[in-house]
């Protein structure tokens, strides 16, 4: 079954059953490809690539009543962007500095720092990620402390700490077999690419829909070579 592909003046023809026996002769390419781009990603993850850890605290901001109200949660979602900014303050991002001893400018710190509200709940979550897990730890609990002195400052509410941060113990992203099977399928498709391309760019005749289309005479006969004979002229001697 062919495949055409219209391409403005000329029409190219694709035969896919010649395009898949061209690429199970190449198996080597494909094998090659697939072999690089695991090597390449593995690499990658294992040498190249920064592991990144984040810890997450998460604080509840209780108002005025016992009682949670739809208007409640509704107020708290609006005013987590007032939150945002309050725990993000320059003054509050040069106390966690000054007190954890950080070689790193404010602007860096607030970099490192995501603020966000949990659906339909009154609890804001902090986290803070990193290259040391530790690190990470200590910035979120102390990011969370500056921001709830603030909140009681000025919105006259008392915050709890629901859950302090820990350290992870696993990086985040892709693990190394993961990347490496990515690798893999990547080196994969390019390879299969290539082939492909090169099929289609190529000038030989490669079957009889190309010898007609070349010559514009119809093909009458195929002689097809059979590997397994042996062609090889036989000398026979006559007995006298």
């Amino acid at each position: 079954m062919n495949k055409e592909i219209i391409n403005e003046d000329q029409e190219v023809e694709i035969d896919l059953k010649a395009l898949f026996l061209k690429m199970k002769a190449l198996w080597y390419i494909l094998v090659m490809g697939v072999l690089i781009g695991a090597i390449v990603m593995t690499l990658y993850s294992v040498f190249l690539k920064t592991p990144t850890y984040t810890s997450t605290a998460q604080i509840y901001l209780r108002g005025s009543s016992k009682s949670v109200s739809v208007s409640d949660l509704q107020l708290s979602t609006a005013l987590s962007n007032d939150y945002l900014v309050l725990f993000k303050r320059r003054d509050n991002m040069q106390k966690v500095i000054n007190e954890l001893n950080l070689e790193m400018t404010p602007e860096q710190l607030k970099g490192m720092i995501n603020i966000s509200n949990i659906s339909d709940t009154r609890i804001l979550q902090v986290s803070v990620t990193s290259t040391d897990p530790e690190l990470s730890r200590d910035i979120a609990n102390s990011a969370v402390e500056q921001g709830m002195d603030d909140i009681r400052e000025i919105d006259s509410q008392e915050p709890y700490m629901v859950e302090k941060a820990i350290a992870s113990s696993y990086p985040n992203g892709s693990s190394t077999l993961k990347m490496t099977v990515l690798g893999a399928l990547a080196g994969l498709v390019i390879a299969m690419g290539a082939i492909f391309i090169k099929f289609v760019l190529s000038d030989n005749v490669q079957s009889v829909d190309d010898i007609e289309n070349t010559i514009g005479v119809p093909v009458l006969a195929v002689v097809v070579e059979d590997k397994a004979l042996n062609y090889t002229k036989k000398k026979y001697s006559t007995g006298k």
